[in-house]
């Protein structure tokens, strides 16, 4: 019976989330402190019924299809009290992308 090789380590790259928190930038308001990760469970979390308008942040979260999103502690702060900052007004207004 002859001994096998070890497995070699697999190459370890850099996920996406790493990349984006590298890059320490507020994905919201383009703030570079306090940085921190926002999650949910699943995405299906962000098609809840009876909103008028989906904040800037669900509609950034569902474009991409991914459960986190990298912002600074106001932004943070101000996605878990349901509030929309004079930031995050001012980026949806300016920006066409995220449309309705």
């Amino acid at each position: 019976m002859t001994d096998r090789e070890p497995l070699k380590p697999n190459h370890i790259s850099t996920t996406e989330l790493v990349k984006r928190l590298l890059a320490d930038c507020c994905e919201i308001c383009g703030s570079t402190s306090r940085i921190e990760v926002h999650h949910i469970r699943k995405l299906a979390e962000l098609k809840q019924q009876g909103r008028a308008e989906r904040p800037v942040w669900v509609k950034l979260m569902a474009m991409r299809r991914r459960k986190t999103l990298v912002v600074c502690r106001p932004c943070h702060e101000d996605i878990h009290a349901g509030r929309a900052t004079s930031s995050t007004r001012k980026r949806s207004l300016e920006s066409g992308v995220l449309g309705n």
